[in-house]
This record gives C-alpha cells, structure tokens and sequence, in this order.
C-alpha cells in the first residue's frame, strides 16, 4: 500500500455533493474514501467509528446533530484525525465555534473540487487549511491585539504584508497593492516565516490564530 496513501471520510447531506467527491476523488492515487454518510447519525449507526480515517469532510448544516455537535464526537471517536469543514455557513461565528471546537481548517461552499483536495492535502502535510474568506472572519476574530504582538517580530512592511493575507488576495494582488514586484513579496514572506518559524502560508495562519508567537 501507498505509504503517502491519505484516508477520508465524508460526512454531507448533499447527496449531489457527495457524488462528486466520490468520482474526484476516485482519480487520485494518493486518496483512500473510505466512507460517506448525509449525517451523524447514520455515521454513528453505520458502523463509521470503526473506520480508521486520516482526515474527516464535514459539513456544518446536517439533518439532527449538526456539524459543530459533530466535531467533539469524531474527536472522540477518532483522537488523531484531522477535521476539514466544508460550509456555506461564512459567519464569523460559525467559523470560530469550529475551530475551537477542534476543526483543523475551513472551507466555504462553494469552492473548487481542486481546492478541496488540495486543503486535504494541506492539512495532512501542515495540519491546517483556511480558505480565504475563512482566513479573514478569523483574523478580523483575533482583533488588534495580534497586531501589537506581530509589530514586536516584523518590520511595519512585513506587518502590512501579514495583515493583507487577510482579504485573501493572490501574490500578485498583493504586490500591487503594496506597489511592489511580486518578487519582493516572496522575499517578504520567506522572512516572515523565518521569523515566526513556519514554512507554508496555512502554518502562518495558524500561528496567527493560536496566538503562539
């Protein structure tokens, strides 16, 4: 077997949504689905513990238990696995409530079946994925007081440069609205992650939001 080889599970009422992961994900030789369910409790009555899955696919609106009541149940029925919430609910709260509730990323509907396969990966590799919008409800969370701590490891430039990931923007965005090359951007992130002692925009994203300077 693929020792890269990555286990998920589905949890989703969309039973048109599922269908598309299951044939995405049917083309990929580094993912193992090993099972689909529209809602906790047919996970719970199905059998789904007894699975061994690397990373869980959840959505937060579900029929009975919802997805925030979900992330503390697999989290005990599956310590080690990483969790990936895929929802149209963008409210702030929504998002905060599941990553303290245990979520290792968030993604909002609708997105690509690409990004969700490279959030899978992501996560398995980093242990955190936030698509952009998420990203933003997260750090707006966090508030000023980051701000002030970040302002005592990076140069004003470097800050500026971290606060902007914020919206969301491509590298190419963001050297044009810091007015400089995109080059210089990547030469500013490079030292931001030496600095904060990460290696991946996701890693930085979470640093940010565990406060963990």
């Amino acid at each position: 077997m693929n020792r890269d080889l990555i286990k998920i599970g589905i949890i989703e009422d969309n039973n048109y949504l599922l269908e598309n992961y299951r044939e995405f994900f049917s083309h990929y030789n580094d993912i193992q689905l090993l099972f689909t369910y529209q809602s906790l409790e047919e996970w719970e009555s199905s059998g789904g513990h007894l699975h061994d899955p690397d990373i869980i696919l959840l959505d937060l609106i579900l029929p009975g238990k919802d997805g925030i009541e979900g992330i503390g149940l697999l989290r005990r029925a599956f310590p080690f696995v990483k969790i990936l919430v895929i929802s149209g609910d963008d409210r702030q709260e929504a998002i905060v409530d599941s990553i303290k509730q245990g979520a290792n990323g968030f993604l909002v509907k609708p997105g690509q079946l690409a990004e969700v396969y490279r959030a899978v990966v992501d996560i398995t590799r980093d242990g955190a994925y936030l698509s952009p919008k998420a990203a933003a409800r997260l750090i707006q969370h966090v508030g000023a007081r980051v701000e002030d701590q970040l302002s005592k490891k990076l140069t004003k430039r470097e800050l500026e440069l971290v606060l902007l990931l914020k919206e969301g923007l491509t590298y190419k965005e963001l050297a044009e609205k810091m007015f400089v090359s995109v080059y210089t951007v990547n030469h500013h992130l490079k030292k931001i992650y030496q600095k904060l002692s990460v290696e991946s925009k996701s890693q930085l994203i979470s640093k940010v939001l565990n406060k963990s300077f």
